[in-house]
């Protein structure tokens, strides 16, 4: 065994891990990282020079700036002791970001498409089980949401169903998988809408339109886009959604409409960053600030952990600094993103393009990017389609 052949099964191992749990990832994760220091050890060039293209990666230099501001607003907010204890948090996204970067280049062959297709399936499939029994036994309660919250199960599922999408766009793929890839985009698909999280809906449709951007001949399957999406809110109008529904979006009933609830916590967000404009409240003092600026309760809640809009979350905590190097760090996705897909033109490539719209929208309602699981496979998808071309591509 050679430290580059561990860095190829390091690297299928986090794959297999992502969707289903992040201590399996955080495992695969650690691993990695111990086999690139010995493989410094070994050869200390290829290490070097794997870590410093991974390094250089603007995406990389702006999750630095993000780390170092969350620091600072940690020592500036309300309750730094607190704070401090979450900087991890953030400081995992510049390792994992920089872990998986060099492990791709410095990796004897990656071959992860077949794992992260495995553990994407699984996940799918349990959340499937979930929701239809519930339903057989006449429950109706359960959300699909596999081994995580409903929101970030939909957030993971649903950049996986980018991924099956993306695949069976591009031509050259055996039959075979061409048929598994359109199974699993079937069973996301299902996984997805037994989730009963619009958000994540929402985001799928932003990244068709960027596939519309990107290529002409994605806008010829418009009307196609417009019947599916159609009668997705049309069974789910009429499936057991507990309250979930479409409709209740536009409900004037303060009790059942999550717009207005949505409304209310961007307001404390807003609040709260116009009295510290500066630092914020310090990472994870959104919470504690919450009762001062909204003491009536929210949909039973009299206290709420985050602001359903990362933007406006990441506002009222770090401030107006945080949130500008956030946008500058979602952009220098976005853009990276963006020129691989014009430049590589490959199911990677386009898989990394529409996961980035789609993850930047997902952020709107709520809090993919702090999620750490949802966050590192984006994460893995966006190097393998828009990061550093490992030496040798088995995918």
């Amino acid at each position: 065994m050679t430290p580059r052949r561990a860095l190829s099964l390091g690297l299928a191992a986090l794959a297999a891990a992502l969707p289903l749990s992040i201590a399996g990832a955080n495992a695969a994760l650690a691993a990695i990282s111990l086999v690139l220091v010995w493989l410094f050890a070994s050869d200390r060039r290829a290490a070097l020079n794997a870590l410093g293209e991974a390094a250089r990666s603007p995406v990389f230099l702006a999750l630095t700036a993000y780390v170092a501001w969350s620091l600072i607003a940690s020592l500036a907010g309300l309750d730094p002791e607190a704070s401090l204890r979450l900087w991890p948090k953030d400081l995992h996204k510049a390792w994992a970001f920089l872990a998986i970067g060099a492990a791709l280049l410095a990796a004897d062959g990656v071959s992860v498409a077949t794992p992260l297709a495995a553990g994407l399936g699984l996940h799918a499939a349990v959340g499937v089980y979930q929701a239809a029994a519930d339903w057989i036994g006449g429950e109706a309660r359960v959300r699909a949401h596999g081994f995580l919250h409903p929101v970030s199960y939909a957030e993971v599922v649903g950049l996986g169903l980018l991924g099956a999408a993306a695949y069976l766009a591009r031509p050259g793929a055996a039959p075979g998988r061409r048929r598994a890839a359109a199974v699993l985009l079937a069973l996301l698909a299902a996984a997805l809408v037994l989730s009963q999280t619009r958000a994540v809906l929402v985001a799928a449709a932003a990244a068709y339109g960027a596939a519309c951007l990107l290529e002409a001949r994605w806008r010829r399957h418009a009307l196609a886009a417009l019947l599916i999406l159609a009668g997705v809110v049309a069974f789910w109008e009429v499936m057991p959604t507990a309250g979930r529904s479409l409709r209740n979006l536009f409900s004037r009933d303060g009790a059942t409409s999550p717009h207005r609830s949505r409304l209310a916590l961007w307001d404390v967000a807003l609040r709260v960053a116009r009295d510290r404009p500066l630092t914020g409240v310090g990472p994870g003092r959104y919470r504690e600030s919450f009762e001062r600026y909204h003491p009536e309760k929210i949909d039973g809640e009299g206290t709420w952990g985050n602001a359903h809009n990362v933007y406006l979350h990441q506002l009222a905590e770090r401030g107006v600094p945080g949130l500008l190097i956030l946008l500058a760090a979602l952009g220098t996705l976005l853009l990276g993103a963006w020129r691989a897909e014009r430049a590589r033109g490959d199911a990677w490539s386009l898989w990394a393009a529409t996961a980035t719209a789609a993850f930047l929208v997902m952020n709107l309602t709520e809090v993919a990017w702090q999620t750490e699981q949802v966050a590192t496979l984006f994460f893995l998808l966006w190097q393998l389609g828009a990061g550093a071309r490992p030496a040798r591509e088995i995918l």
